[in-house]
């Protein structure tokens, strides 16, 4: 059978323990009223709203019904936006006349550039089918 000597040696050690610590007298520190913080003191806000008055629940959610309506209609839009139909472009004679027509603006606006003067070489156009 074990001795319970260790166990009251150890009862008493933690009783001493919270006795001591017991009678050690902590200052009581006001940093709000020491003259380095009494301006700072003075302006804390004091209009903070109470726990109390907070409502128990939000009452500006929508019901189930409506989550359901929107999710619907979204979806909706969803699959609206993901169709896009083919539309073809001009031919090739129209696409090399404006870029003809955009090529001379070019040169037109860059004449009078000093710093480069007209483009020299432009690239042969050929359209995208």
């Amino acid at each position: 059978m074990p001795s319970k000597t260790p166990r009251v040696l150890l009862a008493c050690a933690c009783a001493l323990a919270l006795g001591a610590c017991q009678t050690v007298k902590i200052p009581k520190l006001d940093l709000v009223k020491s003259p380095e913080f009494s301006e700072e003191a003075k302006n804390i806000a004091t209009d903070y709203p109470r726990v109390s008055d907070a409502p128990l629940a939000p009452k500006d959610i929508r019901s189930s019904v409506q989550w359901d309506r929107d999710a619907v209609a979204l979806q909706k839009l969803h699959a609206k936006k993901s169709k896009f139909g083919l539309v073809s472009g001009p031919d090739a004679a129209t696409s090399k006349a404006e870029f003809e027509a955009l090529k001379d603006k070019v040169q037109a606006y860059k004449e009078d550039d000093p710093a480069t003067g007209p483009i020299q070489g432009f690239p042969d156009y050929e359209p995208r089918r």
